[in-house]
């Protein structure tokens, strides 16, 4: 999604793909963007100088990992792919088992129905593609997949604003909504690699288990970006199946985040504590099967006070999805939802961009809290 290694040749790139002729306000607004490279690029620096680096990586990265240990360990994984395993990361599957994948070209439909078959056939298939593919085109195919109880595992990347450059029509906002109701289907959305390697190959062995056992078995979606992100946002982290995971604790306001937004909502956590706040802040990744036994008890101790983020529409999102299942609980709580409200995507140079107009920042989720403390 990047035309440029670096922000120095701005100016340059948009100089001669206008034949030396930009128009003005073109110039101003790459002007900006140079200066706001140039700002980052030495903070960057600066916060490098005085502290070690933090490892980070690709969360997909994780998911191809555990595919490559399960097959390893004996697991029968077969890759589906159309056109985009090098940026949904499961070619490093394919480079690995060069005789467990199949390429099907650019026919998402196809791929989930392709996958579907080798179930039947006793592999575990993995398919992958970018997430408003995954869920627009093979959302009948992943339906009939685990109605016939052939499931499969699934790669959606590039979710949300991540794929910012190729705008509107690749980006994915509606990806929870589109798949949480169908039955015998789990999304999850890890926010590090970490929790992606631990999780995916977790889901390979109960799609063996379930098989083993005669059960139906469920199809598993993760839904990924495409950015870097740390490798574990707690050192020595462990992730259990089906547990939210708790990034840091407190008693006056709840904090959820989940995959690629979490990086927001752990700023915000510590931009509140700056001001004596105390925030408690939650990476949720299992979004239609919520862990109420870890997040109701936290809710509860901060006075019911909720704040999510998410790179979704707040309809139908992880946030609503999490407000309904504390009420059914019983769990009393006020929440405010940061997400994109009822508009599609549009291009932009970096994803960030995107955040900040649509109000998704670690800046606007302490406020939310803030306002929640004082009402």
């Amino acid at each position: 999604g990047f035309p440029l290694k670096g922000g120095e040749k701005i100016l340059d790139f948009v100089n001669e793909i206008y034949g030396g002729e930009a128009p003005g306000e073109l110039l101003v607004w790459a002007k900006e963007l140079r200066a706001k490279w140039e700002a980052d690029t030495a903070a960057k620096a600066a916060a490098s100088s005085g502290a070690p680096a933090v490892k980070k990586g690709k969360i997909q990265g994780g998911l191809a990992e555990a595919a490559i240990r399960a097959a390893k360990d004996g697991h029968p994984v077969y890759s589906v792919s159309c056109d985009v395993q090098g940026s949904t990361g499961i070619a490093a599957f394919q480079a690995n088992f060069p005789d467990r994948f199949v390429e099907v070209g650019i026919a998402e439909a196809n791929m989930v129905s392709v996958g579907a078959g080798y179930a039947k056939a006793g592999y575990i298939p993995i398919v992958d593609t970018f997430g408003q593919f995954g869920v627009t085109k093979g959302n009948l195919p992943l339906t009939m997949a685990a109605l016939s109880q052939a499931p499969v595992i699934a790669i959606f990347s590039h979710v949300g604003f991540q794929d910012a450059a190729d705008g509107a029509s690749h980006q994915a906002t509606t990806y929870f909504a589109a798949v949480s109701a169908i039955p015998h289907t789990v999304a999850i959305a890890p926010s590090c690699a970490g929790e992606a390697d631990a999780l995916m190959y977790e889901a390979i062995k109960r799609y063996a288990e379930d098989r083993k056992a005669g059960r139906d078995g469920e199809n598993y979606i993760f839904f990924v970006g495409r950015e870097n992100y740390p490798i574990h946002w707690i050192e020595g982290a462990e992730y259990p199946w089906g547990k939210a995971q708790v990034i840091r604790e407190g008693s006056d306001v709840v904090l959820v985040g989940c995959g690629p937004l979490l990086s927001k909502a752990v700023q915000a956590g510590e931009l509140l504590a700056e001001k004596g706040v105390n925030a408690t802040v939650i990476s949720n990744p299992f979004i239609n099967r919520v862990d109420l036994e870890t997040i109701a008890p936290l809710v509860s101790a901060a006075n019911g006070r909720v704040v999510t983020i998410e790179d979704h529409q707040v309809s139908c999102g992880m946030g609503s999805q999490l407000s309904h299942a504390l009420s059914r609980n019983g769990s009393s709580h006020r929440v405010v939802s940061l997400g994109i409200e009822g508009e599609f995507g549009q291009s932009a140079y970096m994803a960030e961009h995107l955040y900040q107009r649509h109000g998704l920042t670690a800046e606007k989720m302490a406020e939310a809290a803030q306002g929640l403390i004082v009402s």
